[in-house]
């Protein structure tokens, strides 16, 4: 399994946690985070008909209201895999979110 790390910009600052499994193809990827602040896991999950584009959900372990869906687009390089997209959780303005995959 591969790993990295997972920036998300909430509350005017950048929030960075680790990626401690992630599993990423053209029709699907699959990333579990280890979220800092709170000691809990973020399990991501989305799916791909071009292999770039990337819609579907995020859902913290422990049952937070903070659950909701997230949009990326995925990048390839020589050093590993960037998801660079967005989360959107009801009631809330949409969040930037970047995922390094290696």
């Amino acid at each position: 399994m591969a790993c990295g790390w997972s920036l998300c910009n909430y509350d005017g600052k950048w929030h960075e946690d680790e990626c401690v499994q992630a599993s990423i193809t053209d029709s699907k990827l699959v990333i579990e985070i280890e979220a800092k602040e709170d000691a809990d896991t973020i399990t991501v999950t989305a799916s791909s008909t071009d292999g770039v584009r990337y819609a579907g959900d995020y859902r913290y372990r422990e049952g937070s209201d903070s659950n909701g869906l997230v949009y990326f687009e995925r990048y390839q390089g020589p050093a590993g895999q960037t998801l660079i997209g967005e989360r959107r959780e009801v009631g809330r303005q949409p969040t930037r979110w970047i995922i390094k995959v290696t």
